[in-house]
């Protein structure tokens, strides 16, 4: 079955996809929070890799 629902709560969110303001991607989405800022997905598990 397709998954006709995915990502509905994130598509309502105003502002989710922009550029990331550590590594300058453009048009990816930016809903991992880290400290007052929010990244995208590479720069979320990096910094908690690194963390590791």
């Amino acid at each position: 079955m397709s998954k006709n629902y995915r990502g509905k709560s994130i598509n309502r969110k105003t502002k989710w996809r922009g550029t990331c303001p550590k590594c300058n991607r453009t048009g990816v989405k930016l809903i991992w929070p880290q400290g007052n800022i929010k990244v995208c997905k590479q720069c979320f598990s990096k910094n908690s890799s690194e963390k590791n």
